[in-house]
C-alpha cells in the first residue's frame, strides 16, 4: 500500500527531472476551468497530431467498437476523446490540490442510497469503475459525495519516477484512504474483508493469464478475473460508479448504481459478462470520454490476428 506519510525523495539532480513535473502540475492545478476548458479544443488537437501511434490505437478502437457508425461520426469520436485528454490533465492536477470549495462547485451525485445499502451491516464494498478520462476528478468528487463516515482506498499501478509517485499520493491522501498498487492485491482483499470500500478500474489487458475472454463491444476481449475473485474471497457487494462530464454545465455526475446481485457466480465468465456490460452501457452513453487510447484488445485468443498492426 502506499500512504500520505511516504518520506519525500530528496531534491538532488538526480531527481530533477521529476521535481521540474511536479512544478507543472502544481502550476495547472491552479488554472481556473474556464482557461482550462478554452484550452482543451486546441491541446486536444495538438495532441492528436504528434500522438502518432496513440491517434493510430484510438482510431483503431473505435472502428471495431462502432462498426455502424460513419466515419464522420467515428471522427467526431476520436476528436473528442483528445479534447476529453487535453482536459483530463486539468483534471488530475485539480483532484491533487484544488479546495474542497472549489470541487463542490463541480460535482452532482446520483444514487448513494446505493453505496449506503450495500455496507449495510458492515460488509465491504467493492466500487468498480472504467477508464473515463475523468477519472482522477471523479474519485475527489466520489470522495466528496461519499463524505467522511464512507472512506474509500484507491487500486493503482505505481509510477516510475519517485518524485511523482510521492506527489501523486500526496495528493490522493486528500481523497483516498490508502492506495493500493495492483502487485499487492491482498491488501485490498484484506480492507475488503474488515468492511472497507475500495475502488477499482478493471477494464485494462494484463495478459491471458489474469484474465478470460468474454465480449466487450461485440469483440472476444481479455477481461481481469479480479473482480469476480474479489467478490469471491471477501463476500463484499460490489456497486458500479461512473464518473460523467457534461460539457455544458461544466459539471461532473458521479453515479451510483445498485450493487450486483447474486454476484459472485460459480461462473467467472457469466460475472465477467455482466461487468463488461455495464461498462460498454456506461462508455456508449458518452463515447467521447472513454481512454480509447489504450490498447485494450492486444491479448487475441489463439489463432486471431493482431487487433493493432
Amino acid at each position: 500500500m502506499a500512504h500520505a506519510t511516504a518520506l519525500r525523495p530528496p531534491i538532488t539532480p538526480s531527481y530533477w527531472p521529476g521535481w521540474l513535473g511536479v512544478g507543472l502540475l502544481w502550476l495547472l492545478g491552479r488554472t481556473p476551468q474556464s482557461v482550462a476548458v478554452a484550452l482543451s479544443g486546441p491541446v486536444g488537437a495538438l495532441m492528436r497530431g504528434t500522438m502518432g501511434r496513440r491517434r493510430q490505437i484510438a482510431r483503431r478502437n473505435i472502428e471495431r467498437c462502432f462498426p455502424g457508425l460513419d466515419e464522420a461520426r467515428q471522427q467526431e469520436i476520436l476528436r473528442g476523446c483528445f479534447r476529453s485528454l487535453a482536459r483530463a490533465v486539468f483534471e488530475i492536477t485539480w483532484a491533487w490540490s484544488a479546495s474542497d470549495r472549489t470541487m463542490l462547485r463541480m460535482l452532482d451525485i446520483e444514487g448513494l442510497e446505493h453505496v449506503k445499502a450495500a455496507r449495510k451491516g458492515g460488509a465491504g464494498v467493492l466500487l468498480i469503475t472504467a477508464h473515463i478520462t475523468s477519472l482522477e476528478i471523479g474519485a475527489r468528487l466520489m470522495a466528496l459525495g461519499l463524505g467522511p463516515d464512507m472512506p474509500a482506498s484507491g487500486i493503482y499501478r505505481p509510477l516510475k519516477s519517485p518524485v511523482l509517485e510521492w506527489y501523486q499520493n500526496r495528493g490522493r491522501a486528500r481523497y483516498a484512504n490508502t492506495m493500493i498498487s495492483k502487485r499487492e492485491m491482498r491488501g485490498a482483499i484484506r480492507l475488503l474483508r474488515r468492511g472497507g470500500m475500495v475502488w477499482y478500474a478493471p477494464d485494462q489487458d494484463f495478459g491471458r493469464d489474469q484474465s478470460v475472454f468474454v465480449p466487450f463491444f461485440g469483440i472476444q476481449t481479455a477481461t481481469l478475473l479480479a473482480t469476480h475473485r474479489l467478490a469471491q474471497l471477501t463476500s463484499c457487494a460490489v456497486v458500479p460508479m461512473f464518473p460523467v462530464y457534461n460539457e455544458q454545465t461544466r459539471r461532473y455526475t458521479i453515479r451510483f448504481l445498485p450493487a450486483l446481485e447474486t454476484f459472485p457466480r460459480p461462473d467467472p465468465v457469466a460475472d465477467l459478462v455482466r461487468v463488461n456490460a455495464l461498462m460498454e452501457a456506461h462508455i456508449r452513453s458518452a463515447p467521447e470520454q472513454y481512454w480509447w487510447i489504450h490498447r485494450r484488445f492486444k491479448t487475441r485468443p489463439e489463432g486471431e490476428a493482431p487487433f493493432y498492426d
